[in-house]
């Protein structure tokens, strides 16, 4: 469970954070026009007056949530990272694992935006800020790559491609079911797949 996970907080942090954890929670199942401050307030063990003081309205909690969980990407860190690797299998390997356990981490999220986006794009909008700063790092790294002959084809085409495999197999999986094998050899396979386009002549 969410809320479990602030139990290492203290104080107006702790109850901030359970407060977000539950919203998380309610969110997920029910979207924002299901998520009442009232249901929060009791999943997080606290009185509403005690959430308003924190959130002020309903939006700003559901804004101020989904900036917390949405967070900051790691793939902007992890391109750094990877520039020192040997091969473009290992860097890329590397990426593609980065992009799994992110988005998996916060599938949850994603869906529930996707399908508010259509009603209120402006609200969501903190929800793609993390998926936009990968994107953007990811564009930058296949771009060098393409100057340098190691690769083939539109930097940004490359980023979107290759963000959009990993989004294809988190997203589908309740759809098509899941792959066999770890987060490891799944990037691996992709990876392979990737490159055989990017690489092609």
């Amino acid at each position: 469970m969410i809320v479990g996970d602030v139990a290492a907080l203290s104080g107006v942090d702790q109850t901030r954070a359970r407060i977000l954890a539950a919203t998380r929670e309610i969110y997920s199942s029910h979207g924002s026009r299901g998520t009442t401050t009232r249901e929060v307030a009791v999943r997080a063990g606290v009185n509403e007056a005690t959430l308003f003081r924190h959130f002020g309205t309903k939006q700003q909690l559901l804004s101020e949530m989904l900036d917390f969980y949405s967070g900051v990407s790691v793939i902007p860190e992890m391109v750094e990272r990877v520039r020192s690797y040997a091969t473009i299998e290992d860097q890329l390997q590397e990426l593609a694992l980065g992009c799994i356990e992110s988005m998996k981490r916060k599938e949850d999220l994603m869906r529930i935006t996707m399908a508010e986006e259509i009603t209120n794009p402006e609200a969501l909008t903190c929800a793609w800020q993390a998926p936009t700063a990968a994107r953007a790092a990811l564009k930058e790294f296949f771009e060098e790559k393409v100057a340098s002959g190691t690769l083939r084809g539109d930097g940004d085409l490359l980023a979107r491609v290759f963000m959009s495999l990993f989004f294809a197999l988190v997203m589908a999986r309740k759809i098509w079911g899941d792959i066999d094998g770890t987060h490891e050899t799944v990037a691996e396979n992709i990876v392979k797949i990737f490159l055989n386009g990017a690489r092609g002549r």
